[in-house]
């Protein structure tokens, strides 16, 4: 899809949009989020630092769609999106899932939460409207992509270890986030 322009004080409007919508959902789902489950934990420990397997809460439910989608459409924004129809979404530290918490689902997940532990709340919410705007769409967001990728190396060998917490850091090193 062709990319989105936007000036940039409006970039950075949105990407702070972004980071108050993603604070304002996970105050209002960690009080009633539970820990990972213990053979959760011991399927993915190969993969995720501890601290991340440990903080992350998750809880079934939906997010609501963000207030601001209005001024996007008014900024002509049609393609924003759809986090009430995801299947999962990571606030911080806090999974909220409608879909049933599998594995590969919580993984990709699990990615997402070690992005924000190195890219903080609002280098997150930079990155994901950035990625969103260059590309065009979802699908061509750098951090989902990295997230899917991850999921994907999971899903077709759980056996062949790796580490997230790397693959993320070397995304951030080399600016392929």
């Amino acid at each position: 899809m062709p990319s989105i322009k936007l000036p940039d004080n409006q970039s950075a409007l949105l990407a702070a949009w972004v980071a108050d919508y993603i604070s304002e959902q996970r105050s209002a789902f960690i009080k009633k989020a539970s820990s990972i489950s213990a053979a959760q934990k011991s399927i993915l420990k190969p993969f995720f630092p501890a601290d991340v397997l440990d903080n992350v809460r998750v809880i079934r439910g939906r997010a609501g769609e963000p207030s601001f989608y209005r001024q996007l459409r008014a900024m002509g924004i049609r393609n924003a999106p759809a986090f009430s129809q995801m299947a999962g979404i990571t606030f911080l530290d806090v999974v909220v899932h409608v879909d049933p918490l599998t594995e590969e689902l919580l993984f990709h997940e699990l990615v997402h939460a070690v992005q924000y532990k190195h890219l903080g709340l609002h280098g997150f919410a930079e990155r994901y409207v950035r990625g969103f705007l260059v590309g065009g769409s979802y699908e061509e967001i750098l951090l989902e992509q990295q997230a899917y990728e991850l999921e994907g190396r999971f899903v077709a060998n759980p056996s062949a270890t790796f580490s997230v917490e790397d693959y993320v850091m070397n995304g951030i090193r080399s600016n392929r986030l």
